[in-house]
Protein backbone atom coordinates (compact mmCIF):
# COMPACT_ATOMS: atom_id res chain seq x y z
CA UNK A 1 0.00 0.00 0.00
CA UNK A 2 2.52 2.40 0.72
CA UNK A 3 5.17 1.54 -2.06
CA UNK A 4 1.44 1.73 -4.45
CA UNK A 5 1.28 5.51 -2.82
CA UNK A 6 4.77 6.55 -3.53
CA UNK A 7 4.61 5.39 -7.20
CA UNK A 8 1.30 7.49 -7.27
CA UNK A 9 3.05 10.58 -5.85
CA UNK A 10 5.99 9.92 -8.00
CA UNK A 11 3.96 10.15 -11.12
CA UNK A 12 2.01 13.26 -9.89
CA UNK A 13 5.34 14.55 -9.52
CA UNK A 14 6.84 14.33 -13.18
CA UNK A 15 3.61 16.09 -14.68
CA UNK A 16 5.40 18.91 -16.13
CA UNK A 17 2.62 20.77 -18.61
CA UNK A 18 -1.12 20.76 -17.80
CA UNK A 19 -3.61 23.45 -17.90
CA UNK A 20 -4.40 25.95 -14.77
CA UNK A 21 -7.70 23.66 -13.68
CA UNK A 22 -5.41 20.68 -13.79
CA UNK A 23 -2.82 22.32 -11.80
CA UNK A 24 -5.26 23.97 -8.84
CA UNK A 25 -6.36 19.83 -8.55
CA UNK A 26 -2.80 18.63 -8.56
CA UNK A 27 -1.72 21.28 -6.09
CA UNK A 28 -5.13 19.98 -3.56
CA UNK A 29 -4.54 16.35 -3.86
CA UNK A 30 -0.28 16.87 -3.05
CA UNK A 31 -0.22 19.84 -0.85
CA UNK A 32 -3.51 21.61 0.57
CA UNK A 33 -6.83 21.97 -0.82
CA UNK A 34 -6.27 25.84 0.69
CA UNK A 35 -4.03 27.90 -1.52
CA UNK A 36 -4.10 31.14 -3.40
CA UNK A 37 -2.75 31.89 -6.79
CA UNK A 38 -0.71 34.66 -7.51
CA UNK A 39 0.19 36.46 -11.55
CA UNK A 40 -0.01 39.69 -12.88
CA UNK A 41 -1.57 42.60 -10.66
CA UNK A 42 -5.16 42.75 -10.89
CA UNK A 43 -5.37 39.36 -12.89
CA UNK A 44 -8.46 37.33 -13.30
CA UNK A 45 -7.13 33.25 -14.41
CA UNK A 46 -8.77 31.58 -17.10
CA UNK A 47 -8.81 27.52 -16.34
CA UNK A 48 -8.26 26.83 -19.55
CA UNK A 49 -4.57 28.39 -19.97
CA UNK A 50 -1.67 25.99 -20.04
CA UNK A 51 1.39 26.42 -17.82
CA UNK A 52 4.85 24.47 -17.41
CA UNK A 53 5.95 23.89 -14.22
CA UNK A 54 9.55 24.75 -12.75
CA UNK A 55 11.40 23.38 -9.91
CA UNK A 56 13.14 25.09 -7.11
CA UNK A 57 15.74 23.73 -5.17
CA UNK A 58 12.62 22.89 -2.41
CA UNK A 59 10.92 20.97 -5.21
CA UNK A 60 14.26 18.67 -5.89
CA UNK A 61 15.61 17.50 -9.01
CA UNK A 62 13.07 18.04 -12.46
CA UNK A 63 11.92 14.83 -13.99
CA UNK A 64 12.69 14.37 -17.58
CA UNK A 65 12.34 17.64 -19.62
CA UNK A 66 11.85 19.15 -16.84
CA UNK A 67 13.20 22.88 -15.85
CA UNK A 68 15.09 23.68 -12.60
CA UNK A 69 14.44 27.39 -11.50
CA UNK A 70 17.43 29.34 -9.52
CA UNK A 71 15.54 32.71 -9.21
CA UNK A 72 13.90 34.87 -7.00
CA UNK A 73 9.88 33.33 -6.96
CA UNK A 74 9.13 36.42 -5.69
CA UNK A 75 9.18 40.41 -6.66
CA UNK A 76 7.99 40.93 -3.33
CA UNK A 77 6.78 37.88 -1.31
CA UNK A 78 3.30 36.67 -0.65
CA UNK A 79 1.70 39.93 -3.10
CA UNK A 80 3.24 39.43 -6.72
CA UNK A 81 5.26 36.97 -8.21
CA UNK A 82 8.34 37.55 -10.44
CA UNK A 83 7.78 38.98 -14.33
CA UNK A 84 6.26 35.82 -16.03
CA UNK A 85 5.68 33.45 -13.44
CA UNK A 86 2.43 32.15 -11.95
CA UNK A 87 2.35 30.94 -8.39
CA UNK A 88 0.37 29.14 -6.38
CA UNK A 89 0.57 28.45 -3.02
CA UNK A 90 -0.61 28.06 0.61
CA UNK A 91 0.83 28.70 4.09
CA UNK A 92 3.92 26.94 5.26
CA UNK A 93 5.24 25.44 1.75
CA UNK A 94 7.23 26.20 -1.34
CA UNK A 95 4.91 27.97 -3.77
CA UNK A 96 3.97 25.59 -6.97
CA UNK A 97 6.06 28.01 -9.69
CA UNK A 98 4.37 27.99 -13.14
CA UNK A 99 4.97 29.84 -16.51
CA UNK A 100 4.25 29.98 -19.97
CA UNK A 101 5.77 30.87 -23.53
CA UNK A 102 3.58 33.81 -23.54
CA UNK A 103 4.08 35.01 -20.12
CA UNK A 104 8.44 34.70 -20.66
CA UNK A 105 8.12 36.79 -23.64
CA UNK A 106 6.09 39.61 -21.75
CA UNK A 107 8.60 39.36 -19.20
CA UNK A 108 11.51 39.69 -21.63
CA UNK A 109 10.00 42.50 -23.42
CA UNK A 110 9.70 44.10 -20.09
CA UNK A 111 12.74 43.87 -19.36
CA UNK A 112 14.37 45.27 -22.14
CA UNK A 113 12.07 48.42 -22.63
CA UNK A 114 9.44 48.84 -19.55
CA UNK A 115 8.20 52.11 -21.22
CA UNK A 116 7.49 50.56 -24.51
CA UNK A 117 6.05 47.43 -22.83
CA UNK A 118 3.58 49.35 -20.75
CA UNK A 119 1.81 50.92 -23.97
CA UNK A 120 1.53 47.65 -25.55
CA UNK A 121 0.66 45.31 -23.19
CA UNK A 122 -3.01 45.51 -23.42
CA UNK A 123 -4.60 46.30 -19.73
CA UNK A 124 -6.94 43.16 -17.92
CA UNK A 125 -9.38 45.91 -16.30
CA UNK A 126 -10.42 49.51 -16.34
CA UNK A 127 -11.58 52.17 -13.95
CA UNK A 128 -15.27 53.10 -13.63
CA UNK A 129 -16.50 56.81 -13.88
CA UNK A 130 -19.24 58.16 -11.08
CA UNK A 131 -22.17 58.07 -11.62
CA UNK A 132 -22.40 53.73 -11.60
CA UNK A 133 -24.72 52.05 -13.65
CA UNK A 134 -27.31 50.53 -11.66
CA UNK A 135 -30.24 47.87 -12.74
CA UNK A 136 -33.29 47.05 -10.60
CA UNK A 137 -33.78 43.25 -10.12
CA UNK A 138 -37.95 43.90 -9.84
CA UNK A 139 -38.88 46.43 -12.81
CA UNK A 140 -35.54 45.88 -14.87
CA UNK A 141 -35.17 49.81 -14.77
CA UNK A 142 -31.42 51.04 -15.64
CA UNK A 143 -30.36 54.23 -13.50
CA UNK A 144 -27.32 56.05 -12.59
CA UNK A 145 -26.10 56.46 -9.20
CA UNK A 146 -23.01 57.23 -7.17
CA UNK A 147 -23.96 54.39 -4.69
CA UNK A 148 -25.97 51.55 -4.23
CA UNK A 149 -29.88 52.15 -3.29
CA UNK A 150 -32.79 50.17 -2.51
CA UNK A 151 -34.83 50.55 -6.08
CA UNK A 152 -38.61 48.75 -5.56
CA UNK A 153 -37.67 46.86 -3.35
CA UNK A 154 -34.67 45.08 -3.14
CA UNK A 155 -30.53 46.34 -4.17
CA UNK A 156 -30.15 46.61 -7.85
CA UNK A 157 -27.46 44.96 -9.49
CA UNK A 158 -24.06 47.15 -10.44
CA UNK A 159 -23.95 47.16 -14.32
CA UNK A 160 -20.90 48.89 -16.51
CA UNK A 161 -21.04 49.90 -19.67
CA UNK A 162 -19.33 47.51 -22.84
CA UNK A 163 -15.79 48.88 -23.64
CA UNK A 164 -15.07 49.93 -27.06
CA UNK A 165 -12.92 47.11 -28.17
CA UNK A 166 -15.73 44.77 -26.79
CA UNK A 167 -18.45 46.55 -28.88
CA UNK A 168 -16.05 46.43 -32.12
CA UNK A 169 -15.93 42.42 -31.38
CA UNK A 170 -19.52 42.16 -30.97
CA UNK A 171 -20.10 44.11 -34.57
CA UNK A 172 -17.60 42.22 -35.96
CA UNK A 173 -18.77 38.72 -34.62
CA UNK A 174 -22.91 39.90 -35.61
CA UNK A 175 -21.32 40.58 -39.31
CA UNK A 176 -19.97 36.29 -39.55
CA UNK A 177 -22.37 34.90 -37.28
CA UNK A 178 -24.64 32.31 -38.54
CA UNK A 179 -26.41 30.31 -36.16
CA UNK A 180 -26.29 26.48 -36.68
CA UNK A 181 -28.04 23.32 -34.14
CA UNK A 182 -26.05 20.61 -34.21
CA UNK A 183 -26.63 17.48 -32.40
CA UNK A 184 -25.58 16.59 -29.17
CA UNK A 185 -23.78 13.48 -30.87
CA UNK A 186 -20.99 15.81 -31.73
CA UNK A 187 -20.45 16.37 -28.23
CA UNK A 188 -16.90 14.50 -26.32
CA UNK A 189 -18.37 10.79 -25.34
CA UNK A 190 -19.15 9.77 -21.46
CA UNK A 191 -20.01 13.46 -20.21
CA UNK A 192 -21.32 12.99 -16.68
CA UNK A 193 -25.40 13.77 -16.30
CA UNK A 194 -26.30 13.47 -20.31
CA UNK A 195 -29.16 10.79 -20.97
CA UNK A 196 -29.80 8.93 -24.10
CA UNK A 197 -33.33 8.42 -23.07
CA UNK A 198 -35.62 8.44 -26.53
CA UNK A 199 -38.12 10.75 -25.34
CA UNK A 200 -35.70 13.44 -24.01
CA UNK A 201 -33.40 13.32 -26.98
CA UNK A 202 -36.50 14.28 -29.04
CA UNK A 203 -37.10 17.07 -27.09
CA UNK A 204 -33.71 18.30 -27.47
CA UNK A 205 -33.56 17.80 -31.21
CA UNK A 206 -37.40 19.68 -31.28
CA UNK A 207 -36.08 22.33 -29.08
CA UNK A 208 -32.65 23.03 -31.20
CA UNK A 209 -34.14 23.34 -34.77
CA UNK A 210 -36.88 25.76 -33.82
CA UNK A 211 -34.45 27.70 -31.89
CA UNK A 212 -31.98 28.04 -34.91
CA UNK A 213 -35.39 28.97 -36.93
CA UNK A 214 -36.33 31.58 -34.56
CA UNK A 215 -32.70 33.08 -34.08
CA UNK A 216 -32.00 33.32 -37.72
CA UNK A 217 -35.17 36.10 -37.84
CA UNK A 218 -34.40 37.90 -34.43
CA UNK A 219 -32.65 41.41 -34.58
CA UNK A 220 -29.34 41.38 -33.14
CA UNK A 221 -27.46 44.87 -31.73
CA UNK A 222 -24.02 44.82 -29.45
CA UNK A 223 -25.11 44.97 -25.98
CA UNK A 224 -24.69 48.10 -24.08
CA UNK A 225 -24.36 46.89 -20.63
CA UNK A 226 -23.22 44.07 -18.82
CA UNK A 227 -23.90 43.16 -14.97
CA UNK A 228 -20.51 43.12 -12.64
CA UNK A 229 -19.77 39.94 -10.99
CA UNK A 230 -19.86 40.78 -6.73
CA UNK A 231 -18.62 37.95 -4.79
CA UNK A 232 -19.75 39.77 -1.56
CA UNK A 233 -23.51 38.44 -1.47
CA UNK A 234 -26.04 38.10 1.04
CA UNK A 235 -27.22 34.66 0.25
CA UNK A 236 -25.54 31.27 -0.59
CA UNK A 237 -25.94 31.21 -4.27
CA UNK A 238 -25.94 27.92 -6.40
CA UNK A 239 -22.78 28.33 -7.89
CA UNK A 240 -21.58 28.02 -4.05
CA UNK A 241 -22.45 25.08 -3.37
CA UNK A 242 -20.17 23.23 -6.80
CA UNK A 243 -16.72 24.44 -6.05
CA UNK A 244 -15.12 23.40 -2.52
CA UNK A 245 -12.71 26.58 -2.77
CA UNK A 246 -15.52 29.11 -3.28
CA UNK A 247 -17.48 28.03 -0.89
CA UNK A 248 -15.10 27.68 1.68
CA UNK A 249 -14.48 31.78 0.96
CA UNK A 250 -17.71 32.24 0.89
CA UNK A 251 -19.16 30.80 4.17
CA UNK A 252 -16.11 32.12 6.05
CA UNK A 253 -16.99 35.92 5.15
CA UNK A 254 -21.16 36.36 3.99
CA UNK A 255 -21.84 36.94 7.75
CA UNK A 256 -19.49 39.96 7.37
CA UNK A 257 -20.67 40.58 4.00
CA UNK A 258 -24.17 41.05 5.62
CA UNK A 259 -23.53 43.43 7.77
CA UNK A 260 -22.14 45.91 5.47
CA UNK A 261 -23.50 48.41 3.47
CA UNK A 262 -23.31 47.28 -0.49
CA UNK A 263 -20.69 49.40 -2.47
CA UNK A 264 -19.95 49.52 -5.78
CA UNK A 265 -17.42 47.82 -7.47
CA UNK A 266 -14.46 50.82 -8.72
CA UNK A 267 -13.53 48.03 -11.61
CA UNK A 268 -14.66 46.38 -14.96
CA UNK A 269 -12.70 43.46 -16.79
CA UNK A 270 -11.01 43.97 -20.32
CA UNK A 271 -10.76 41.49 -23.16
CA UNK A 272 -11.92 38.18 -23.43
CA UNK A 273 -13.29 38.31 -20.03
CA UNK A 274 -15.22 41.03 -20.50
CA UNK A 275 -16.53 39.80 -23.21
CA UNK A 276 -17.99 36.55 -21.85
CA UNK A 277 -19.61 38.93 -19.07
CA UNK A 278 -21.26 40.62 -22.28
CA UNK A 279 -21.78 37.66 -23.68
CA UNK A 280 -24.35 36.50 -21.77
CA UNK A 281 -26.09 39.38 -21.88
CA UNK A 282 -26.28 39.45 -25.39
CA UNK A 283 -28.12 36.06 -25.21
CA UNK A 284 -30.57 37.22 -22.31
CA UNK A 285 -30.93 40.06 -24.44
CA UNK A 286 -31.81 37.84 -28.13
CA UNK A 287 -33.78 35.11 -25.55
CA UNK A 288 -36.30 38.31 -24.20
CA UNK A 289 -37.13 39.02 -27.88
CA UNK A 290 -38.05 35.48 -28.64
CA UNK A 291 -42.28 35.34 -28.93
CA UNK A 292 -43.00 31.33 -28.69
CA UNK A 293 -45.46 28.81 -27.18
CA UNK A 294 -42.71 26.83 -27.03
CA UNK A 295 -40.15 28.56 -25.71
CA UNK A 296 -40.33 31.15 -22.46
CA UNK A 297 -38.31 32.67 -19.74
CA UNK A 298 -36.45 30.60 -17.22
CA UNK A 299 -38.78 30.57 -13.54
CA UNK A 300 -36.93 31.19 -10.38
CA UNK A 301 -36.23 27.38 -8.61
CA UNK A 302 -35.43 26.62 -4.43
CA UNK A 303 -33.57 24.09 -2.91
CA UNK A 304 -33.25 22.82 0.61
CA UNK A 305 -29.96 21.35 1.09
CA UNK A 306 -30.08 18.88 3.53
CA UNK A 307 -26.40 18.21 4.17
CA UNK A 308 -25.76 21.95 5.08
CA UNK A 309 -28.73 23.21 6.12
CA UNK A 310 -29.63 26.08 4.13
CA UNK A 311 -31.68 26.74 1.32
CA UNK A 312 -30.45 28.13 -2.46
CA UNK A 313 -32.24 29.52 -4.91
CA UNK A 314 -31.23 30.29 -8.96
CA UNK A 315 -33.09 30.66 -11.99
CA UNK A 316 -32.51 28.62 -15.58
CA UNK A 317 -31.97 30.97 -18.45
CA UNK A 318 -35.16 29.60 -20.29
CA UNK A 319 -38.43 26.89 -20.50
CA UNK A 320 -38.70 24.82 -23.10
CA UNK A 321 -42.53 22.93 -23.52
CA UNK A 322 -41.88 23.43 -19.33
CA UNK A 323 -38.59 22.06 -19.06
CA UNK A 324 -35.93 24.17 -17.81
CA UNK A 325 -33.10 25.29 -20.22
CA UNK A 326 -29.95 26.47 -18.80
CA UNK A 327 -27.20 28.40 -20.97
CA UNK A 328 -23.62 28.26 -21.27
CA UNK A 329 -20.80 29.23 -23.68
CA UNK A 330 -17.91 27.85 -24.93
CA UNK A 331 -15.37 29.36 -26.87
CA UNK A 332 -15.15 26.57 -29.69
CA UNK A 333 -16.55 23.07 -29.69
CA UNK A 334 -13.46 20.43 -29.45
CA UNK A 335 -15.12 19.31 -32.81
CA UNK A 336 -14.35 22.52 -34.33
CA UNK A 337 -10.16 22.33 -33.24
CA UNK A 338 -9.71 18.89 -33.28
CA UNK A 339 -6.04 19.44 -34.07
CA UNK A 340 -6.10 20.94 -30.43
CA UNK A 341 -6.52 17.68 -28.30
CA UNK A 342 -6.37 19.80 -24.94
CA UNK A 343 -9.65 21.53 -25.96
CA UNK A 344 -11.53 18.39 -25.12
CA UNK A 345 -9.92 17.93 -21.80
CA UNK A 346 -11.07 21.15 -20.90
CA UNK A 347 -14.56 20.61 -22.17
CA UNK A 348 -14.88 17.65 -20.23
CA UNK A 349 -13.49 19.19 -16.74
CA UNK A 350 -15.58 22.22 -17.71
CA UNK A 351 -18.79 20.23 -17.82
CA UNK A 352 -18.18 17.85 -14.67
CA UNK A 353 -17.44 20.62 -12.49
CA UNK A 354 -19.57 22.96 -13.76
CA UNK A 355 -22.66 21.78 -16.58
CA UNK A 356 -23.63 19.15 -14.70
CA UNK A 357 -23.42 20.16 -11.11
CA UNK A 358 -25.69 23.21 -11.89
CA UNK A 359 -28.34 20.95 -13.85
CA UNK A 360 -28.61 18.87 -11.02
CA UNK A 361 -28.89 21.68 -8.58
CA UNK A 362 -31.73 23.02 -10.72
CA UNK A 363 -33.59 19.98 -10.78
CA UNK A 364 -33.63 19.82 -7.40
CA UNK A 365 -36.57 21.94 -7.15
CA UNK A 366 -38.54 21.36 -10.07
CA UNK A 367 -40.82 18.07 -11.01
CA UNK A 368 -38.87 17.40 -13.72
CA UNK A 369 -35.97 14.51 -14.24
CA UNK A 370 -34.11 15.84 -16.67
CA UNK A 371 -33.46 19.48 -17.79
CA UNK A 372 -31.45 20.84 -21.12
CA UNK A 373 -28.34 21.93 -21.80
CA UNK A 374 -27.87 24.87 -23.88
CA UNK A 375 -24.23 25.32 -25.10
CA UNK A 376 -23.28 27.94 -27.57
CA UNK A 377 -19.85 28.36 -29.75
CA UNK A 378 -18.92 32.01 -29.29
CA UNK A 379 -17.18 32.38 -32.08
CA UNK A 380 -18.77 30.03 -34.33
CA UNK A 381 -22.66 29.92 -34.19
CA UNK A 382 -22.63 26.57 -33.45
CA UNK A 383 -25.12 25.54 -30.62
CA UNK A 384 -26.23 22.10 -29.12
CA UNK A 385 -28.85 21.01 -26.31
CA UNK A 386 -28.43 17.96 -24.75
CA UNK A 387 -30.67 16.30 -22.07
CA UNK A 388 -28.86 15.87 -18.45
CA UNK A 389 -29.89 14.58 -15.37
CA UNK A 390 -29.17 15.08 -11.66
CA UNK A 391 -26.40 12.36 -11.57
CA UNK A 392 -24.27 14.67 -9.80
CA UNK A 393 -25.78 14.95 -6.71
CA UNK A 394 -24.13 11.98 -5.19
CA UNK A 395 -20.76 13.35 -5.50
CA UNK A 396 -21.96 17.09 -4.50
CA UNK A 397 -24.05 15.35 -1.27
CA UNK A 398 -20.38 13.69 -0.11
CA UNK A 399 -18.99 16.66 -0.50
CA UNK A 400 -21.48 18.80 1.46
CA UNK A 401 -21.32 16.37 4.36
CA UNK A 402 -17.65 17.36 4.70
CA UNK A 403 -18.12 20.83 4.34
CA UNK A 404 -20.91 20.73 7.40
CA UNK A 405 -18.21 18.72 9.37
CA UNK A 406 -15.50 21.75 8.41
CA UNK A 407 -17.65 24.59 8.68
CA UNK A 408 -19.91 24.01 11.44
CA UNK A 409 -20.04 27.54 13.46
CA UNK A 410 -20.03 29.43 9.80
CA UNK A 411 -22.82 27.45 8.92
CA UNK A 412 -24.89 27.85 12.17
CA UNK A 413 -24.72 31.81 11.86
CA UNK A 414 -25.83 32.34 8.62
CA UNK A 415 -29.22 30.35 9.76
CA UNK A 416 -29.17 32.34 12.24
CA UNK A 417 -29.04 35.81 10.29
CA UNK A 418 -31.54 34.23 7.70
CA UNK A 419 -34.12 32.95 10.22
CA UNK A 420 -33.85 36.84 11.72
CA UNK A 421 -34.08 38.33 8.72
CA UNK A 422 -37.25 36.50 7.55
CA UNK A 423 -38.76 36.77 10.88
CA UNK A 424 -38.11 40.68 10.83
CA UNK A 425 -40.13 40.23 7.47
CA UNK A 426 -42.97 38.14 8.65
CA UNK A 427 -43.47 41.10 11.11
CA UNK A 428 -43.50 43.51 8.59
CA UNK A 429 -46.18 41.65 6.67
CA UNK A 430 -47.82 40.98 9.35
CA UNK A 431 -47.71 45.16 10.65
CA UNK A 432 -48.75 46.15 6.91
CA UNK A 433 -52.09 43.51 6.69
CA UNK A 434 -53.03 44.75 9.92
CA UNK A 435 -53.09 48.66 8.46
CA UNK A 436 -54.60 47.76 5.05
CA UNK A 437 -57.51 45.82 7.37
Amino acid sequence: MIRALRCAQSECEKMIEATLAEWKKWFEQNRSDEYKIFGRKDEEFEDEEKFTRLWNVQDGKPPEGGEEFNSKAWRKRGKIPSPGLVLITTAGQSPLILTNESRRIKSQSTNRNKKNEKKGDAPTSRYLKKPYQWLCRDCGEIFSAKKSRIHCVRNPRQKATVSRQSTAWFEDYLENIKWTYKSPELLPLNLPGVIEDANALALAERAGKMLEEILADVEMTPPEYFALYNEKTRYLRVSDLKDKRKFARVIKNIAGWRKLKMRPLHKAPLGMIEIGHAFDEFLTDIFEKISSKSWGPGERVRFDCEELGVTVSGTPDLMFEGVPVETKTVRLFPHEVPEDKNQQTIFKYKWKNNYAKQAALYLQGVENDFMLLLIISRESGEFTLAPVDDSAMTEMQSDWVEWAEKFPEQLQEYRQLIAEENQARSGSDKSQSGEEE
